[in-house]
């Protein structure tokens, strides 16, 4: 696990992730800013209580309103994009560290579309439900936080890496099987979740992260015996 982890973050800003880093970051951008935009322009058919200083008040809690969705905003925005890159970032993890095990299928482009927006859709979810206990319940609230997202991202980073080598019944039992580990590895992505700005390389990071820990069970199995499916 620790090794998975170093490993992930020495690659990280190497070239191609950098590349793919800078790509989905600026699509971000332009959906972010185009719904910023979309957001201060609707603002303006608030209708006014007649009372200026009230009204000046209103206007700004209104525009700070929009800032802070799209604060929020950033990470399931860049979700978004990154399975239109999610195949190449586990390409470039095996061209690295795993070149002879390579998966031998390669992931379309509206397949990562819909696992992307299936986990995207599955963690705002559960995060807009869980978010209540992170401020009523402080300490015990965010390790629920902890808990609840590191059992979601551990599922479908792993499941978004496993679609290069199994079929979707084997990705299943696989997961079943080395249940533990997983939650384990998506805690460790819901940990740099919990981090302010860091938390917008979660997809990227998460995905090549899972790359590794799925060859590290694939190895495990290997060793005693268990054959794919």
């Amino acid at each position: 696990m620790i090794g998975a982890f170093t490993k992930t973050l020495s690659q990280i800003f190497s070239g191609p992730f950098r590349s793919i880093l800078w790509r989905s970051l600026g699509m971000t951008l332009l959906l972010l800013v185009t719904i910023g935009a979309a957001g201060l322009w609707g603002t303006q058919f608030i209708p006014d209580v007649g009372i200026g200083w009230a009204d000046t008040i209103i206007d700004i809690l209104v525009d700070a309103a929009v800032v802070v969705g799209l604060i929020f905003l950033v990470v399931p925005v860049t979700a978004i994009f990154i399975p239109l890159f999610q195949d190449e970032v586990a390409e470039a993890v095996e061209d690295r560290h795993f070149p002879a095990r390579k998966g031998p299928r390669e992931q379309g482009v509206l397949e990562g579309i819909g696992l992307g927006l299936r986990a995207l859709v599955i963690l705002l979810v559960v995060n807009l439900a869980a978010l209540p206990l992170v401020f009523l319940l402080p300490g015990f609230g965010f390790v629920i936080f902890l808990v609840v997202n590191g059992f979601l991202l551990g599922r479908e980073f792993f499941e978004a890496a496993a679609v290069r080598h199994f079929a979707p019944g084997d990705i299943k039992a696989l997961r079943q099987r080395h249940s533990g580990r997983i939650f384990l590895a998506g805690l460790v992505v819901a940990g740099v979740l919990a981090i302010p700005f860091i938390n917008i390389l979660v997809p990227l990071f998460g995905t090549a992260f899972m790359v590794h820990i799925l060859h590290g069970i694939m190895q495990r199995d290997d060793k005693r015996g268990m054959t794919r499916g």
